[in-house]
């Protein structure tokens, strides 16, 4: 647990989140947490605003000549349209909501585009169109677009850190669940809920808890049946219900006995594998059954389109950026080993038809010889090689320049042109091997889309993560498509490249 946030988890006995802090006092700081959120998300709108005026008096003038001049009235013009947006984040709950950084940023960006066109649109009827500019409020929306993510990111990390946006959750199960549940709500800063400790029946976990991955226990302070004793005591009022073993008979009773003594009850189902993206709860025979709707996005004509065109279009901007750099990469190829400038293999695609994959060379003419020769002298590499069919520390196949390629990825580069021929995505699953086929049992789900040049897997460890857990990855990936996801995941690839985590 982020010990800058919540600096010691509750003890059996104490009624305290942080030493000298009790709940009391974490719940009178959370009143601070809006207002304060509401006052920034005001000040980066209306920076987007001040510096799309300043983009347009200063940059386009200079470039586009004859360009109509833009007085301060434009500017003062917009005055509303940040308030306006911040309504809209108050009508979506956007400032009660505590999900992952990446899903909120798809919130954000979906409310801060609508607020734009109700803006556009109240320009248009009121017949404003003199009293401002069209270039200002689209660059003000472009801008905004990645202010708005990016300040409500920092600024819920600084509240969490002045212990106002941080919230203390006990959670019920100390299982595989409550584990995953425990690891995420650590990983995830911007959900702000902070385990100060977990309820257990079973005495091995008691004496064993679940520990974060920097070796920090987080306690078992009890059984299901202190529940509300310790939730009384400590004054938490935000539980995590993580025990998807109880007979759902004691779960329902469990969950109605907390309501009463609750804020938030979170219940977290054992449906890790299922599709999510889209699901919808519904309700039956007199409000007494739980139904969830899921859909299959990318079995959606509709979806099929707009991931096709957003393919296209973006990979050949890509290609057309990129020429330069395409080039430098094959001269330096040629000059550092002999043999073709690109390799050429067999992957699985889309509905499980093979086709040519494009790569830059990295390996010597006679890797696979060199492989062999090497595994059969390093028992130890040999394992890694079973495990992962990678190599981590040195590979004996790779070149000088095939190392910097793979390290920055480089060498996928040419798979752009499979994204033009329409035999890949920008992002999708992993493009297998045709000996790989057989692994794939009861994940053929991963074949209904065409392979990405990157994807969940590259984004969630890249060549640490093994093949099991790639295929896990990437079949959660097919049933959970949406277009901000395929978005979100090439920006977290440029950050995860610049890095270099995971790639050999």
């Amino acid at each position: 647990m982020d010990s800058g946030t919540i600096s010691g988890p509750l003890t059996r006995t104490a009624g305290q989140v942080s030493p000298g802090t009790t709940v009391a006092n974490h719940v009178k700081r959370q009143m601070f947490a809006y207002p304060l959120l509401i006052l920034t998300d005001l000040c980066l709108l209306s920076l987007s605003i001040v510096a799309a005026y300043g983009i347009r008096i200063f940059l386009l003038a200079a470039l586009i000549k004859g360009l109509p001049p833009t007085s301060a009235a434009y500017l003062y013009a917009l005055w509303w349209a940040p308030v306006l947006a911040v309504v809209f984040f108050v009508f979506e709950k956007s400032y009660s909501r505590r999900i992952p950084f990446w899903q909120e940023a798809g919130h954000i960006v979906k409310t801060v585009t609508l607020a734009f066109l109700v803006v556009i649109g109240v320009l248009f009827l009121a017949k404003q169109g003199d009293l401002t500019s069209r270039t200002l409020v689209v660059l003000a929306w472009a801008i905004s677009l990645f202010l708005a993510p990016a300040g409500r990111y920092l600024s819920k990390l600084l509240l969490a850190k002045a212990h106002i946006w941080a919230r203390p959750v006990l959670i019920l199960g100390a299982g595989e669940t409550g584990r995953l549940l425990l690891q995420t709500l650590d990983r995830e800063p911007n959900i702000g809920y902070k385990p100060a400790g977990f309820l257990d029946d079973d005495p091995n976990k008691q004496l064993h808890p679940p520990r974060l991955p920097n070796g920090e226990e987080a306690p078992v302070l009890g059984g299901f049946a202190e529940a509300e004793a310790i939730i009384e005591r400590s004054g938490i009022r935000d539980v995590f219900i993580a025990a998807p073993g109880l007979p759902s008979q004691q779960l329902v009773q469990l969950a109605n006995k907390l309501q009463r003594k609750t804020y938030n009850l979170l219940v977290v189902p054992d449906l890790f594998d299922m599709a999510m993206e889209g699901a919808e709860v519904q309700y039956l025979f007199g409000d007494r059954a739980l139904v969830l709707k899921l859909k299959n996005n990318l079995n959606d004509r509709f979806n099929i389109i707009v991931k096709t065109l957003f393919d296209l279009v973006s990979s050949l901007l890509s290609a057309i950026i990129l020429i330069p750099l395409l080039l430098l990469l094959a001269i330096a190829i040629k000059i550092d080993s002999r043999g073709p400038i690109f390799f050429t293999d067999l992957r699985i695609g889309k509905n499980g038809r093979e086709f040519t994959c494009y790569k830059f060379r990295t390996m010597y003419p006679d890797g696979e010889q060199l492989l062999a020769n090497y595994l059969a002298k390093e028992p130890r590499a040999r394992e890694q090689w079973e495990q992962y069919a990678k190599l981590k520390d040195y590979d004996p196949r790779v070149t000088r320049v095939g190392a910097v390629l793979r390290r920055l990825s480089l060498d996928e580069l040419p798979q752009i042109l499979n994204v033009l021929k329409g035999e890949m995505s920008l992002v999708g699953p992993r493009p297998y091997l045709p000996r790989e086929k057989e692994k794939m049992l009861e994940r053929e789900q991963i074949l209904l889309t065409h392979p990405g040049m990157t994807g969940l897997w590259q984004v969630s460890g890249r060549n640490d993560v093994d093949f099991n857990e790639r295929l896990r990855l990437d079949a959660w990936y097919v049933r959970n498509w949406s277009l901000w996801l395929d978005i979100s995941i090439l920006i977290r690839t440029i950050v995860v490249v610049i890095k270099g985590k995971g790639a050999y």
